[in-house]
């Protein structure tokens, strides 16, 4: 009996030496385990403020030694640079800077792991020199009209002249004065690239061959499509936002429409033929490039670049911060008109000044932002910030620079919020609109 108790003893020590065992091999793997956890977000938050820092030497390196026109290249031929950020540490990073329609794409690229990537956008601040509400280089005196109103800091050549409009404002009067200096490579870099995706369907993940009809019911299945015709996406249903996509590039050798309820985020749309924006369509921190014509009208919204010689901005359609409208180099000729009912947040460019080349804001129409023109320019609604041209038309179908302003212009009413393409060489302050980790 006794050595039967001895045996059971014998067994319960083994039993528990086995499971103390187990417990503290559990302990010891849960341990590890912690220490693995630690060591590994360790190892991301480093990743995370190299990737970071590799930002913020590309600023400035801009900023302070290469200038604003350095790059690492073009979207067709990039070769970044490799940067060590932090001294005697493994932390080598590779940054590109690269024109991005009108604005910068700065990518930083840790190349140990764990891998880590971040891409901005950045767009320019305006130079306290320029922050004129208007500067005007013309050989005629400005002439206000009935109803005009001018606020702020003012820049001409002569002495403006009054048929009933009002000036309060800091006025200069310069004989010998030009307009600001402007850069158009920056966006001359951009079409290059899209012109150069448009005949080559080989670079997409699809090559289609006829008209495109794309829904809730058909959805968008690749990211990147080449379509030798027309695209139409659409979501019939007004009362249901459909998310028709994000992260997408689109290239049409024909007409693209976005109609209905339908939302786009972060997509780059490229076509021969006219791009249109209608109904309730939602296109946001996007580039819309046209060889033809781009429209935005009834309810529709966008925010982001829109680049092409013919732009109409009409009915009840709103443009939101940050945004900028382009026509200019290498396009020959180029005319915005913008007729819409609602604010709109963004900078016009208009660098054309050949045929019927003209910026026309008509008397609805009231801009927050930034409008430099080498096009005629009929002002009759309101714009909220500044402005930079060589005169001002009347709309009666003269070409004759009359001068004549009929609408108003104040300081803007956010300062804060507003930004610029890099089209002036003065810029020497930046702003991130937009930030991506990977």
């Amino acid at each position: 009996m006794i050595k039967s108790h001895k045996g059971i003893a014998l067994i319960y020590v083994i039993a528990i030496t086995c499971i103390v065992s187990l417990l503290i091999g559990v302990m010891m793997y849960q341990y590890i385990l912690q220490r693995h956890s630690i060591r590994s977000t360790i190892q991301k938050i480093q990743s995370f403020y190299t990737a970071e820092a590799g930002i913020k030497k590309a600023l400035y390196y801009i900023k302070e030694e290469k200038g604003i026109n350095w790059r690492t290249g073009t979207l067709l031929a990039n070769e970044p640079i490799k940067d060590t950020i932090f001294w005697q540490k493994d932390d080598e990073v590779e940054i590109s800077v690269l024109d991005h329609c009108g604005y910068l794409k700065i990518k930083s690229q840790v190349k140990k792991k764990p891998l880590k990537s971040i891409e901005v956008i950045a767009a320019g601040i305006l130079p306290e020199k320029l922050k004129y509400n208007l500067i005007l280089s013309s050989t005629k005196p400005l002439i206000l009209k009935q109803g005009s109103k001018l606020k702020g800091k003012i820049r001409v050549n002569l002495e403006p002249k009054f048929q009933g409009g009002s000036i309060d404002a800091i006025l200069e009067t310069n004989p010998s004065l030009q307009l600001p200096k402007v850069e158009t490579g920056p966006f001359k870099n951009s079409i290059a690239f899209f012109r150069h995706l448009l005949s080559s369907p080989k670079e997409f993940d699809a090559e289609l061959f006829s008209l495109q009809v794309f829904s809730p019911e058909n959805p968008i299945l690749q990211k990147n499509i080449f379509v030798n015709d027309a695209v139409l996406i659409e979501n019939r249903d007004l009362d249901s936002m459909w998310h028709a996509g994000d992260n997408l590039f689109i290239a049409s050798t024909a007409e693209v429409q976005i109609s209905g309820s339908a939302m786009l985020n972060n997509i780059t749309i490229t076509a021969i033929g006219p791009i249109k924006i209608l109904d309730k369509a939602q296109v946001k921190a996007s580039r819309i490039y046209s060889e033809t014509q781009i429209e935005l009208r009834e309810q529709s919204s966008f925010s982001g670049v829109l680049i092409a010689p013919d732009i109409k901005i009409a009915e009840k359609a709103v443009i939101t911060n940050p945004s900028t409208i382009y026509c200019g180099p290498p396009f020959k000729k180029g005319c915005i008109i913008v007729n819409n009912q609602n604010m709109i947040y963004c900078s016009i460019i208009n660098l054309c000044t050949g045929g019927k080349s003209k910026i026309e804001i008509n008397e609805n129409a009231e801009i927050e932002g930034i409008i430099y023109s080498e096009a005629p320019v009929t002002l009759k609604g309101k714009l909220n910030g500044f402005l930079s041209c060589n005169g001002f038309y009347e709309d009666t179908g003269d070409t004759t620079n009359t001068n004549i302003i009929s609408g108003i212009i104040n300081p803007p009413i956010n300062p804060e919020l507003l930004s610029v393409p890099l089209i002036f060489p003065d810029i020497n302050e930046f702003k991130i609109i937009k930030w991506q980790e990977y």
